[in-house]
């Protein structure tokens, strides 16, 4: 088969040509940055969760859930404690969530600016969780959240001390005469 060099140079340049622009026709996605076994969530998703947190205890004086990694705390209890079906809920939840947040501010939870994001959590802390979808998912993940908040180092050895043994055992006290008592 003989290849005219005309050919031969066309076909070379549309396949490079190709080559050189499919990498920005590829979405790639980036991982979560801890494993997770039984639901799918990309970086994406813990960023979204990790403005949530920030939008829900935000730093100020005293860092915020975002800083303690208290969204880490609610994906790893979501991803370990939650049944199959709650996974599920969960996870529907977390897309109506993030398509609620689109159709409300026009742009995603992550671009809308901070007023904007507080405006859609008063909506939805109105809401039930019984109503399912986005209410569910901002609910059940409000309280994993403050839960990895209150869990976290710092809150236990700055904001609220955690003892190990709360009551001190005085062993050796002096006990005082008392005068005698008939009963």
């Amino acid at each position: 088969m003989l290849i005219n060099r005309r050919t031969a140079l066309k076909q070379v340049l549309v396949v490079s040509a190709g080559l050189a622009f499919l990498p920005s026709c590829v979405r790639k996605t980036t991982p979560a940055s801890i494993s997770l076994k039984n639901i799918a969530v990309d970086g994406e998703g813990e960023n979204m969760l990790a403005l949530l947190a920030d939008t829900l205890i935000p730093t100020t004086s005293t860092p915020g859930a975002k800083d303690v990694k208290a969204h880490l705390f609610a994906l790893t209890m979501v991803d370990d404690c939650f049944n199959k079906e709650d996974q599920q809920k969960w996870t529907a939840g977390m897309k109506a969530f993030a398509e609620l947040s689109d159709k409300k501010n026009g742009k995603s939870f992550e671009k809308s600016t901070p007023e904007a994001r507080t405006a859609l959590l008063e909506q939805l802390d109105k809401s039930k969780a019984e109503e399912g979808g986005a209410a569910y998912f901002y609910h059940a993940t409000k309280n994993l959240i403050i839960r990895g908040y209150t869990n976290s180092e710092f809150y236990l050895t700055k904001v609220q001390v955690y003892e190990l043994v709360p009551g001190r055992f005085h062993g050796s006290v002096p006990v005082k005469p008392v005068g005698r008592r008939t009963a």
